[in-house]
């Protein structure tokens, strides 16, 4: 089954409109938030949302597998897979912070060909397919044009360092001191989807996963999104731990680069 991405990327975006009402709607009454783990947190909204979508997409695409936070992942060897994270930010969406979205992305093969990012509280959709560039309510966006390390403001994943390996924790520590001495900025949003969403937009200039554990489905869309605005994006090995993630504009790639790579 061929996918029409350009088709198939405005059905998504207008699912995720109706998505964004419902999260508004219960804005105001979350209830229970349950901790998934030490950082993790789920609410019913997402479980909610994330059902919805799903069912939508199951009757749409019923041979796609489907990729969840909070549900049991289904036709798992498909081609192609939709992840799914339907709270990005629990925690400040429960807080009554307007730092959340709705990601939604489809892969093929393993590599995202297509991602829609809705902010509720602002009302604005970000969205990206394969070969068509990324959009922000429909206009084009081509990422950060910040051309020199130390003008860069860079948003960073951070690990919960008592988890780590000793050695793996001294590489996150040194790292991150190189990198904040080299940057204008460093921030850490804690909500991927945004920070991807931010660094097309030229809000922010680069974006570096410094776990290397992020979740797909925190990711996946703002990744096309990401790659569709112009933004480089490679997985770096930096042993100890697994491969991170390193986003930013072309000219200053390479210097980044070499920062995680000390």
């Amino acid at each position: 089954m061929t996918v029409d991405l350009e088709k198939t990327t405005d059905f998504l975006r207008e699912l995720l409109d109706q998505e964004a009402r419902t999260s508004l709607d219960r804005w105001s009454s979350v209830g229970t938030v349950s901790f998934k783990d030490a950082r993790d947190f789920a609410s019913q909204v997402d479980l909610d949302i994330e059902t919805s979508i799903k069912n939508t997409l199951r009757s749409r695409f019923p041979t796609h597998g489907l990729q969840g936070e909070e549900t049991d992942e289904e036709n798992a060897e498909s081609p192609y897979q939709w992840l799914i994270d339907p709270i990005d930010g629990t925690k400040w969406y429960a807080a009554r912070s307007s730092l959340f979205s709705i990601s939604v992305a489809l892969l093929h093969d393993g590599e995202p060909v297509l991602g829609v990012v809705h902010l509720p509280p602002s009302g604005q959709c970000f969205s990206a397919f394969a070969g068509g560039g990324a959009l922000l309510d429909g206009q084009p966006l081509h990422g950060s044009q910040v051309d020199e390390l130390s003008r860069v403001i860079v948003n960073v994943d951070t690990p919960a360092t008592h988890r780590l390996a000793p050695d793996e924790r001294a590489w996150f520590e040194r790292t991150f001191v190189e990198l904040s001495r080299r940057v204008y900025r460093v921030r850490a949003l804690g909500v991927g989807s945004l920070a991807a969403c931010w660094l097309a937009t030229g809000a922010l200039d680069a974006y570096i996963d410094l776990t290397g554990y992020v979740k797909p489905q925190d990711l996946a869309a703002g990744r096309i999104i990401m790659q569709e605005s112009g933004i480089r994006l490679e997985y770096l090995s930096t042993p100890p731990g697994p491969p991170r993630l390193v986003a930013a504009p072309p000219a200053i790639w390479d210097e980044l680069r070499g920062v995680l790579s000390r």
